[in-house]
């Protein structure tokens, strides 16, 4: 008798090789094509409210210059958000890239966070409700831990057209986004909140409450590049 799933992995490696063929054809038609981006303006991250719900904000930071030098961001806001009675701040980060064609893009919080030593708990993909999607959007959600602490992750990527939570998507919509929309722009959003309590659930919802009030101000920010 076959072990459950024997039979799905042919499919599944075929579907990845797929995928893998799908992005190294976009990749080279795109440097063929060398499509000239439209000029776009930053979305201005630092015009995010300074109250998101019942939450405000205790101010902004700076990354490090061998981070930003890392990353290489067009615009990025770092930002805590504190709300009474709650024991823990919520920590926004949002990066803004103009264009995938000559860089890489945003780097996955499930690669960098592992790679400063957090041991992964738990990682899942969910979907969240925010006005103006009756689908609402796909975030990762991942539970880390170093050295007796925890933390919660959310983030997803975003732009004015569409938001996910697959890093490898904003490599498949590169060219059909640089035939239509002249434009390969895409911003990574990640929600860091520290987990002080056994049972995470409250956090949690508290975590995704916020993700859900931040939505609609993220889509007023990236409109301001079309």
């Amino acid at each position: 008798m076959s072990k459950p799933g024997a039979k799905l992995r042919p499919y599944l490696s075929g579907l990845f090789l797929v995928a893998c063929l799908i992005l190294v054809l976009q990749a080279t038609a795109a440097r063929k094509l060398n499509v000239v981006e439209t000029s776009l303006p930053l979305p201005g991250l630092h015009q995010i409210p300074q109250e998101i719900g019942s939450w405000t904000a205790t101010g902004d930071m700076a990354l490090e210059n061998s981070v930003t030098e890392y990353l290489k961001p067009d615009e990025y806001l770092l930002r805590n958000y504190a709300s009474p009675g709650r024991a823990a701040p919520v920590n926004l980060f949002v990066a803004y890239f103009k264009s995938l064609q000559n860089t890489y893009g945003p780097h996955s919080p499930r690669v960098c966070l592992p790679g400063a030593g957090w041991l992964v708990s738990s990682a899942s993909i969910k979907a969240i409700s925010v006005p103006g999607r009756s689908d609402g959007i796909p975030v990762n959600e991942y539970v880390l831990e170093k050295s007796g602490e925890r933390i919660l992750v959310l983030y997803w990527y975003q732009n004015d057209r569409n938001a996910w939570a697959e890093e490898f998507q904003a490599k498949l919509r590169l060219l059909p986004d640089l035939i239509k929309y002249r434009r390969s722009d895409v911003s990574l959003v990640r929600l860091v909140r520290p987990l002080v309590k056994s049972a995470s659930e409250t956090e949690e919802k508290d975590c995704i409450e916020f993700a859900r009030n931040l939505y609609p101000s993220l889509v007023e920010r990236f409109a301001t590049t079309r």
